[in-house]
Order: C-alpha cells, then sequence, then structure tokens
C-alpha cells in the first residue's frame, strides 16, 4: 500500500485527463480530453484545475472547466471535493479508504438531488483512474477518468 507522501507525489505530477461515459452494457456514448494543472496548498492538498474539451456522439464539442480539491489523510483515506463555489465553498462529494492494493472506495455515495454517485479510485505509478457509478431515474451510466 502507497504512503501519503507517495499518494502526493502522483497526483501532483498530473497533466492530462481522459474520460469516458460509458452505458451499464459499455457502449461509448461520450468522451472528453483535457489538461489539468495540479496545485499542491498543503503538505495533504492538491487542486486540480481541470480544462475539458467534450465530444459528444454528435462532434459537437464543448469546452468547460472543473476545479476539484483532494485531501490526503495520515490513514490513508483521500477526500475528493468539487469547488464550483469556490475554495471557501466546497461541495463535498467522496471520502475513499482503502479496498485492497492500490483501489480505494467511496465510503458512502454522494447524492445529488434524486442521483446516487458511487466512485471507486486506482493510483499507479504514473495515473489514476477515477470511476464513477452513476444512477438515478433519469441518468444509468458509468464514468471512467483516466488521469495522467
Amino acid at each position: 500500500m502507497m504512503n501519503l507522501q507517495e499518494m502526493i507525489k502522483i497526483f501532483s505530477k498530473i497533466k492530462k485527463l481522459n474520460t469516458e461515459y460509458l452505458t451499464p452494457e459499455g457502449k461509448r456514448t461520450q468522451s472528453l480530453s483535457g489538461t489539468v494543472i495540479a496545485e499542491l496548498t498543503h503538505d495533504d492538498e492538491i487542486i486540480f484545475y481541470e480544462k475539458l474539451h467534450w465530444e459528444k456522439e454528435s462532434s459537437l464539442l464543448i469546452n468547460s472547466k472543473n476545479v476539484y480539491r483532494w485531501g490526503f489523510s495520515e490513514n490513508n483515506n483521500i477526500q475528493l471535493e468539487h469547488l464550483r463555489f469556490g475554495k471557501c465553498y466546497p461541495v463535498f462529494l467522496v471520502e475513499f479508504s482503502v479496498n485492497y492494493g492500490n483501489t480505494w472506495k467511496s465510503n458512502r455515495p454522494h447524492f445529488c438531488k434524486n442521483d446516487l454517485y458511487s466512485a471507486d479510485l486506482t493510483i499507479a505509478s504514473k495515473n489514476i483512474i477515477l470511476r464513477w457509478t452513476v444512477k438515478g431515474p433519469a441518468k444509468n451510466y458509468l464514468l471512467n477518468t483516466i488521469y495522467s
């Protein structure tokens, strides 16, 4: 299992991302790619400034931005927050605990209105894979993001 400093080192080197939206059967419906600026703010926090380029089935391109804060604790838990309202008003998403090896699982799902977001995280030496399972009355998809 990785220690805190190893995890922070990997997260701080992230520069790119690739994401796919998949149906429950694994069919790709959308994809995006982008760049990441990783900012180490404290010894236990890294902020990802993401610039994204969405490509939909209709070949429509959409540009967007996201800001996420990753927090790391000595007990190897990892916390993920969305900073859509700024650093002082984070939206808590999930906290990950070690599941096995270099894989973490969200302790509890994130609820957004009627939708349920569960996640797992795999940290390798050169990339991070974040997998969301999204379910709700009008949603049922998988979201896989590879940070490298």
